[in-house]
């Protein structure tokens, strides 16, 4: 992959089946975001004109928490695939300083030093990796002293009980395939590296992490069946595929079924964690 590539949108690993939309619009500032809001602190309590950036928005969710969150900061999301959902989401919540629209997170339509903050959620790991093209274009439109703030899964850390082949199965499939797409499912503890091969020194990054818990009945009702169907319907399945991770695509039953019986154990637990980074942008 050249640092010129354009970003991958058109393979996203997972596509916009139904099931990847209501998987993603349940993210919200606090259960996907937490770690930046301490950051936010002087922007909220600040009178001077601020500018956010949600690069790959997806429906919107977290986007609007932070519109809402800052609500003298104008909010601007953008997607490589603009979904219909975050328009009408601000809409309904009243939000009058956020905007949406259609974007490359390789050729960003804005001019040097627009942003005081830009966020990232879930994004950096389907792209070309390494994705430091993106993060040089991040740092071009942000402001000095501004910050990014990104946070990315780690598929090699994911961590379930009850013990399962159909589930280790599973992560040997997806990683297969997102290495196959081109992206990393490494992500989560490759930022710090990456940004530092972007040249931010070290002393103005912070470093955290995260997880998301699935334990309780529904809990597990919704995320287990909720990736049983990502699994055999999103582009996930094809992909698979293609790649040879699978040799058809009835051998990815097997890995769905692996979620559902997941969802039926009382005593099922899951851990999915991901790497956080804020990076201080400093500009000569």
């Amino acid at each position: 992959m050249t640092e010129s590539q354009p970003a991958a949108g058109a393979s996203y690993i997972h596509g916009h089946h139904p099931s990847v939309i209501t998987s993603h619009s349940r993210r919200t500032l606090q259960n996907s975001a937490s770690y930046l809001i301490p950051h936010l602190t002087p922007y909220k309590t600040s009178n001077a004109p601020t500018a956010l950036l949600d690069a790959g928005c997806g429906p919107g969710t977290i986007t609007c928490d932070l519109a809402a969150y800052l609500p003298n900061t104008q909010v601007t999301g953008i997607d490589y695939v603009l979904l219909p959902d975050g328009a009408p989401l601000a809409a309904s919540r009243g939000l009058k300083n956020v905007t949406f629209q259609e974007a490359d997170v390789f050729h960003l339509p804005f001019e040097n030093n627009t942003f005081d903050i830009i966020h990232l959620h879930q994004v950096l790991q389907h792209l070309p990796t390494p994705p430091t093209a993106a993060i040089k274009e991040l740092l071009r439109v942000c402001k000095p002293g501004g910050i990014i703030a990104a946070r990315e899964a780690d598929f090699g850390g994911f961590t379930w009980f009850p013990e399962s082949e159909e589930m280790d199965r599973w992560r040997e499939v997806y990683i297969s395939t997102a290495k196959y797409s081109g992206s990393d499912p490494f992500a989560g503890r490759k930022l710090q590296r990456w940004f530092m091969d972007c040249g931010v020194e070290r002393k103005d990054i912070v470093c955290t992490s995260s997880c998301w818990t699935y334990s309780a009945p529904e809990e597990r009702e919704w995320w287990g069946k909720m990736w049983a169907e990502r699994t055999l319907k999103s582009s996930f399945a094809e992909l698979a595929v293609k790649s040879g991770a699978v040799k058809e695509q009835g051998e990815l039953e097997g890995v769905s079924r692996g979620f559902e019986k997941w969802v039926e154990a009382e005593d099922g637990w899951m851990m999915v964690p991901s790497g956080e980074i804020v990076v201080r942008v400093v500009k000569g």
